[in-house]
């Protein structure tokens, strides 16, 4: 009896879709327009979030990092007031030999970000930006990327401070397409280079999106980059990799880390940490704030969508029973119960609704199809996100229908009857 009846209204909510179709429709575009802000936002959210585990895990999950500070400091806008990484004493680049000295530690060398530097990379009349690392020749060590022409530069080369570089593909492309890059000399700045290798970024959404990349040792960043620079000195922007030992536990070795820097720094037993250790847990962790908040953005813009279409089904539900009053005292007449009657018109707001889920959901996998196919952005639909999605379509039909439907079950049959 149950399914006859949910078969009957399935069958009256699409013959209403016919004849009104402007009133369904409106209704059908707004719930699918809160499906789909599910499933794209969460395809692109679960694609990204791929990608940043396949980043953090490619160092290797024995590798953590030391650096002057770490996370996302909010400012109260106060003109004398400095961020923590600048009240912080900077890291110096010979904490690295001390720390590798350590018996959970098995490699350990300091790293800078000098990427902001002003400057462009020139070579032939050929002009790109990127960011530029100085780095050790080791860093290869704990990178998920690839030297796909010539080589890495090596510990003689970094020793001596010379200019040679390692740039990316797609520098080397801007400055040197056609020729090959490997062996020949670009500028930054007034500093000429050797480029002795050609780096390719692992497939990645962040390495894509990001910039063109030089890495340059980490002796010759100092001496040649960092020159002419006076309100900033290199250490400031120094941060240490550390590896531990494979048959080490990395708690064990962040606690022996912590306590050597402790030492170096001369803080006392109740002195806080004026530094930071940043393992893969505390990455995910930031990510994982970030991503929240995105989650919060869908849940409002879809709440929206769905209210729309919440809204339409009271006004299609409404017009729906009053054009059929009569029809209801007949079916009240033939034995028709208050529960039979508020069933059907259930049934009818919430085939509507999920007609409008339906078509949300193609149009989003529509989306991230194309997003995964023709950008660098890797959309994947997660599966809670359909079932979720259906979910709040079915949910919205049976909360904005229910009204209407205890208003058409509770007509007066007699009434219903004389109704014109």
């Amino acid at each position: 009896m149950r399914a006859r009846a949910l078969q009957e209204g399935v069958t009256i909510a699409l013959q209403a879709l016919k004849q009104s179709k402007v009133r369904t429709g409106l209704t059908i575009l707004g719930v699918g327009i809160g499906v789909l802000v599910v499933v794209a936002m969460a395809a692109v959210i679960q694609g990204v979030n791929e990608s940043f585990n396949v980043l953090v895990e490619a160092s290797g999950a024995n590798t953590f990092y030391v650096t002057r500070s770490y996370g996302v400091e909010m400012s109260t806008g106060l003109d004398e007031e400095e961020p923590t990484w600048r009240r912080r004493p900077p890291i110096p680049a010979r904490f690295a030999r001390s720390l590798e000295a350590l018996s959970t530690v098995a490699n350990s060398y300091a790293s800078a970000d000098i990427s902001w530097l002003n400057v462009s990379l020139t070579a032939r009349g050929n002009e790109t930006d990127a960011s530029i690392l100085a780095v050790p020749s080791d860093f290869m060590q704990t990178d998920a990327g690839d030297i796909v022409a010539g080589r890495f530069y090596t510990k003689t080369e970094e020793e001596a401070g010379r200019p040679v570089a390692v740039i990316d593909s797609s520098a080397a492309r801007d400055l040197f397409a056609p020729a090959d890059a490997v062996g020949r000399t670009f500028r930054i700045g007034n500093q000429g280079f050797l480029v002795v290798g050609v780096y390719k970024h692992p497939p990645n959404l962040f390495a894509a999106l990001g910039d063109s990349r030089v890495f340059v040792p980490f002796n010759t960043g100092q001496k040649y980059l960092m020159k002419d620079v006076r309100w900033i000195s290199f250490d400031e922007l120094v941060w240490i990799t550390v590896v531990a030992k494979p048959v080490v536990d990395v708690t064990s070795a962040i606690d022996q880390v912590t306590g050597r820097l402790r030492s170096l720094r001369g803080l006392g037993p109740g002195d806080e940490d004026n530094f930071d250790i940043v393992t893969q847990e505390s990455m995910q962790d930031v990510w994982n704030q970030l991503t929240a908040a995105l989650f919060t953005v869908m849940f409002a813009l879809s709440s929206v969508g769905l209210m729309v279409g919440g809204i339409g089904v009271i006004a299609v539900m409404v017009v729906s029973v009053t054009e059929r009053t009569k029809e209801i005292g007949i079916r009240k007449a033939l034995g028709a119960t208050r529960r039979d009657i508020l069933w059907q018109f259930l049934v009818e707001a919430v085939t509507l609704t999920t007609i409008g889920g339906a078509f949300g959901l193609g149009v989003g996998g529509l989306i991230a199809w194309l997003l995964n196919s023709f950008t660098p952005v890797p959309a994947v639909i997660p599966l809670w996100s359909i079932f979720l999605a259906i979910a709040a379509a079915s949910f919205t039909g049976i909360v904005f229908g229910l009204f209407p439907a205890v208003r058409a079950s509770r007509l007066d049959p007699v009434a219903a009857l004389r109704y014109e």
